[in-house]
C-alpha cells in the first residue's frame, strides 16, 4: 500500500513543461488554424513562452539587398507573429535562424520549406541583422518586456543537416549573435547551443568562460529514440530499460552544476515522445508514439520525475499544422502535435491537462514495496483538495506489462464523507487515435465522425469508492498499460440548502399561478 502524507513547508511543483511550447516555424503562425489551436491550448495549459524555427527564413522577408547591395530590413511579418503570441500570453523564446539568402555562404537547405543551414558569408552582416532585429523588438515591445525573453542561437548545430559549418564556425556564429544582442542591452538573455542529444553543453560553457563571451543559459534537445541513435539497438547502453530520457536530462543538470558556470539556467527546448523498438525502426516524421496512448503515460512519468531537473521542457510541437514534411493531410499522421489538424486533443494533450491540475504543496509518497517498472504516482494538496496523478507506463523494450493494481492511504484525512472523482486517459476514452484506427483510418472526416472522435478524445469520469478507516481514507486504483489516472479527493460538499421560502408560501404560489384566467 502507498501512503500519502503532507510535510510542513512542502514544495510545490515547478512544472517546467509549462515554461514553453513550440510550433514548427515562424511563417506557420500566419495561419488562422494554427493560431486557433495555440490559443485553445493556451486557455487550457497557460504556457509562458513559444519557440519555433525559421524566424529569418526568406518567406518572413526580414532582409534583402537593395540595388546598391546594401542590406535592407523589414519586420512586418515578424511583428504579426510576435503581436499574436503576446496577445495570447506567450512570450517569444527566440531562435535565431536560419540564414537568409542575402547573407548565406551556400545553398544547403533542410525540410520541405527549405531553410538555409549554411554559415553567413560575412559574420559581420549576420551580427548586424541580429542587432537590428533585437533593437527593433525593444523599440516595439519595450526594454522591460524584451528582457524577459530568451534569445537562442541556431538549432542543433551538432548535426550536419542543421548546420553545414564546423563546430568552430558555430562558435563564431554564437559569439557574433551574443555580442550583437548584448550590444542592444546587457540584460537581454542569450544562450545555446540548442544541440541534439545533450551534446556540446560542457563545450559551450568552456568556450564562453574562456573567451569571456556572454552565456545566460544552455539549451539542448532530446527524444526517447535518441537512445537507439547513441547505442544502436541499445547495445552498450548504460541506462536501465525506460530510463534513458530521465537519466540524460539529469546528466546535463550535473554537467552544469560541476562547470565554471554552475548557476546557468537549463532549457530543453525540444522534446516529445518519439520512440522506437530498434535502430532500424527510428523515424522522425511518422512516429505512432506521439499519437497513441503511449504518449500520455510517458509524459506523466517523465514530467513528474523531472520537475526539479531543469528550467523548461519544451514540447515539440503544439499542433499538427506543421510543415517540415508538408502539412499533414490525414486526421492522424503521427506528427508531433498535441492536437490534430482538426484540433482534436491527443492523449498527450490530455496528459498535460492532468499535470496542470496538480496544484499546491506536494505530498510525500511512501511505500514498503517497490512499484512495477514504469508505474508510479505524484500527489498535491491545495486547501482541502488532494489531486493524485498515477500512471502505468509500458516501455517498448518490455514484452509484457500487466494491469497495475494498488491501494493508497491518505492518513491526514479523517472526515466521514469523502468524495473521490477520477478522470482516465485510456484506449476507451482520452486517446482518439485508437478509435480512428478502428474506423479504418478515414482520410476525410464527416461532421458525425469528427464529433465521434471529439467525444472519444475526452477522458472518462468515474466516482471512486473510498473506504473510511481509523487511519484515514483508503482507495484502490487499477491501471491498464499506458493508462493515466487523475484522482481528485475532498470532503463531499454539503447537501442541498433549505428552500428560499417555506412550504406554505410555495403552496400558496402554486395555487395562484395555476388559476384559470378571468373572463
Amino acid at each position: 500500500m502507498i501512503t500519502l502524507t503532507l510535510q510542513p513547508n512542502a514544495p510545490v511543483l515547478r512544472h517546467p513543461w509549462r515554461k514553453c511550447i513550440a510550433v514548427g516555424r515562424a511563417y506557420d503562425l500566419m495561419r488562422s488554424d494554427l493560431r486557433q489551436h495555440l490559443a485553445d491550448l493556451q486557455r487550457e495549459l497557460r504556457f509562458s513562452y513559444c519557440r519555433f524555427h525559421a524566424l529569418f527564413h526568406d518567406d518572413m522577408n526580414v532582409v534583402r539587398r537593395d540595388a546598391e547591395g546594401q542590406l535592407v530590413y523589414s519586420w512586418r511579418h515578424v511583428d504579426e507573429v510576435y503581436d499574436f503570441l503576446l496577445s495570447i500570453g506567450l512570450k517569444p523564446f527566440v531562435e535565431l535562424n536560419p540564414m537568409p539568402a542575402a547573407l548565406a555562404s551556400g545553398d544547403q537547405k533542410m525540410f520541405y520549406y527549405e531553410m538555409n543551414v549554411t554559415p553567413p558569408k560575412i559574420y559581420g552582416e549576420w551580427s548586424a541583422l541580429v542587432e537590428a532585429f533585437t533593437h527593433h523588438c525593444v523599440e516595439r515591445y519595450g526594454l522591460e518586456e524584451v528582457r524577459s525573453w530568451y534569445f537562442e542561437v541556431w538549432n542543433e548545430p551538432n548535426l550536419s543537416g542543421f548546420w553545414s559549418g564546423t563546430k568552430e564556425e558555430y562558435w563564431n556564429l554564437y559569439d557574433a549573435s551574443a555580442l550583437a544582442v548584448k550590444k542592444v542591452d546587457a540584460a537581454l538573455r542569450i544562450g545555446g547551443p540548442a544541440s541534439s542529444k545533450a551534446n556540446w553543453i560542457a563545450d559551450i560553457i568552456e568556450h564562453c568562460h574562456k573567451n569571456k563571451v556572454p552565456l545566460d543559459f544552455v539549451s539542448t534537445h532530446l527524444y526517447p529514440q535518441d537512445e537507439y541513435v547513441e547505442f544502436p539497438d541499445r547495445v552498450g547502453s548504460p541506462h536501465a530499460v525506460g530510463e534513458f530520457f530521465m537519466d540524460t536530462v539529469r546528466s546535463v543538470q550535473n554537467v552544469v552544476a560541476q562547470s565554471s558556470m554552475p548557476d546557468l539556467e537549463i532549457h530543453w527546448s525540444e522534446w516529445n515522445t518519439q520512440s522506437a523498438t530498434s535502430s532500424e525502426s527510428i523515424t522522425w516524421g511518422d512516429n505512432v508514439y506521439v499519437d497513441n496512448l503511449y504518449a500520455a503515460s510517458f509524459i506523466a512519468r517523465n514530467c513528474a520525475g523531472l520537475d526539479d531537473a531543469c528550467d523548461s521542457l519544451t514540447w515539440w510541437v503544439a499542433s499538427d499544422i506543421f510543415e517540415e514534411g508538408q502539412i499533414p493531410t490525414r486526421p492522424f499522421s503521427c506528427t508531433y502535435g498535441l492536437v490534430t489538424p482538426h484540433g482534436l486533443p491527443k492523449a498527450s494533450c490530455n496528459a498535460f491537462s492532468f499535470l496542470n491540475k496538480l496544484r499546491g504543496q506536494r505530498l510525500v509518497v511512501s511505500s514498503k514495496e517497490t512499484s512495477p517498472i514504469g508505474c508510479g504516482l505524484i500527489a498535491t494538496r491545495e486547501l482541502d483538495t488532494v489531486r493524485i496523478l498515477a500512471w502505468n507506463h509500458h516501455s517498448l523494450e518490455l514484452s509484457e506489462q500487466g494491469t497495475w493494481n494498488e491501494s493508497f492511504l491518505l492518513p491526514s484525512f479523517t472526515g466521514k464523507n469523502p468524495l473521490a472523482v477520477t478522470q482516465r486517459i485510456g484506449v476507451e476514452s482520452g486517446s482518439p487515435y485508437e478509435h480512428w484506427l478502428a474506423l479504418g483510418q478515414p482520410t476525410d472526416l464527416s461532421p458525425t465522425l469528427l464529433a465521434y472522435l471529439k467525444q472519444k478524445a475526452e477522458p472518462s469520469f468515474q466516482i471512486l469508492p473510498v473506504d473510511v478507516t481509523p487511519q484515514g481514507w483508503r482507495f484502490q486504483l487499477s491501471l491498464a498499460p499506458n493508462e493515466v489516472l487523475l484522482i481528485e479527493v475532498a470532503e463531499a460538499p454539503a447537501g442541498a440548502a433549505t428552500a428560499r421560502i417555506n412550504a406554505e408560501a410555495w403552496a400558496d404560489w402554486d395555487k395562484k399561478m395555476g388559476e384559470q384566467s378571468r373572463a
